[in-house]
């Protein structure tokens, strides 16, 4: 069984590779993504999934790529 540790750092690491253009972090509790730009975007999530939605319909929105998920070869 994943301890809960591992399991954020996992969903974070994902995170940070599917969306590379976003400071993406976990803390007290919550998740944050924000965008680089002039005035900056900022989301805040309860789940990494959810950050993970609010951040591709921001790619979608916005014409970006999303980077893949897993690992070549995976």
């Amino acid at each position: 069984m994943t301890s809960e540790l591992a399991e954020r750092q996992r969903a974070l690491e994902l995170l940070r590779t599917a969306f590379p253009d976003y400071r993406i972090v976990f803390s007290k509790g919550r998740w944050a993504a924000v965008s680089a730009g002039s005035p900056p975007a900022v989301w805040f999530a309860e789940t990494p999934s959810s950050l993970c939605g609010q951040l591709f319909q921001a790619q979608l929105r916005n014409g970006g790529t999303v980077g893949p998920f897993g690992e070549a070869g995976s």
